[in-house]
């Protein structure tokens, strides 16, 4: 089964001209999720966390409100939150996984970065919810929030970023409920994509990791030293974005960013990858669905693009986690460069696909 791109790439959210705030940019993979009065809501936040919303997929439009502000939780020392996924049951009451990004945090208490990528960046994943379809979401209580971490300080002489990372948006199969975050921790965690479930998304403790033999690994207590299992990395060697069901084909997609030699290549190629599995578990080897610039200034002057996602306007589910239709859209971002470097002018742009 291969996805093929079926149609020209549109844009769903000009920031340029469809921004409601300078913060609105898409900064995550697109979820989505039906609400309870039959309008649709998608999110790729930003550290304030916005909103599209419309009647479908089509009619999306900024509802220009922040539905989570990282500052209104400053003085708290909660860092900037990313909510990176979603599920609701009956549209009005809604759980969300947020990355918590401690980096800042971090540094005032005397880590120095030293120009290394990744150095004192300590992220956790966080719980909220929402009670009103989605118009503003909530953390728990400090005490309950915790879904995954590493521990709640970034140990000394580390080298690189140390947590748990981001997340696919929830999944369910049969009972249970299913995610796979990003997680890596030197000497206590090993780093790739770990496979998540749990019988109840509204409850975080009951996330359970992948240990190899079954989820019994519990991420959710800082400092408790468990470590999960990353799936296989040659099927799943960038973070997965978005994991889909396809119905018709009854095989799940992982979608990521990558710069891969397929057969046939004369050299990588950077751009958005999908792998399939029966199970979640056991992955066949990926498959290109588009070249795309994924480094700035190597692979392109002018724009680099991230946060792949997978989503069927047509999907039957109300979290938006199966494909249905057989014409799915990949959704990413495509930041503008300005002399090279990044900027704040980030679009949302989509491809329609094909199922073959």
């Amino acid at each position: 089964m291969t996805l093929a791109p079926a149609g020209e790439v549109r844009t769903l959210y000009h920031w340029a001209t469809d921004r409601c705030e300078d913060e609105f940019i898409p900064d995550a993979p697109a979820r989505a999720f039906r609400r309870a009065d039959g309008r649709m809501t998608l999110l790729a936040t930003h550290r304030e966390n916005w909103a599209l919303v419309g009647q479908d997929f089509t009619s999306l439009k900024p509802s220009c409100r922040s539905v989570l502000r990282s500052s209104e939780h400053r003085r708290e020392g909660a860092g900037r939150l990313w909510i990176e996924a979603t599920w609701t049951h009956d549209g009005r009451h809604i759980a969300a996984l947020v990355s918590q990004d401690l980096e800042e945090p971090t540094r005032r208490e005397g880590c120095e970065k030293r120009g290394l990528p990744g150095r004192c960046w300590l992220n956790n994943i966080l719980a909220a919810r929402s009670a009103d379809m989605g118009e503003s979401f909530s953390l728990l209580a400090p005490s309950e929030r915790m879904v995954a971490t590493l521990g709640d300080r970034y140990p000394p002489g580390a080298q690189a970023r140390f947590g748990a990372f981001t997340t696919s948006n929830i999944v369910r199969q049969g009972d249970a409920y299913f995610m796979i975050a990003y997680v890596q921790g030197e000497g206590v965690q090993q780093a790739g994509n770990c496979l998540f479930r749990t019988d109840d998304p509204f409850q975080p403790g009951r996330w359970r990791g992948w240990d190899g033999q079954g989820f019994a690994a519990d991420l959710g207590v800082p400092g408790g030293r468990q470590s999960c299992t990353p799936l296989p990395s040659r099927a799943l060697p960038g973070e997965v974005r978005s994991l889909t069901y396809d119905t018709r084909h009854a095989t799940w997609l992982a979608v990521f960013r990558a710069r891969l030699a397929l057969p046939g290549d004369a050299q990588p190629v950077p751009g958005f990858y999908v792998a399939q599995s029966p199970d979640l578990l056991h992955w066949q080897a990926p498959r290109r669905i588009v070249a795309a610039p994924t480094r700035a200034r190597i692979d392109d002057p002018d724009i680099v693009a991230n946060y792949p996602s997978l989503l069927d306007p047509g999907s039957k589910s109300r979290n938006f986690d199966t494909i249905d239709s057989g014409r799915p859209v990949l959704l990413y971002t495509v930041q503008h460069l300005q002399a090279g470097r990044g900027s704040m002018n980030r679009d949302l742009r989509y491809l329609p696909l094909r199922v073959e």
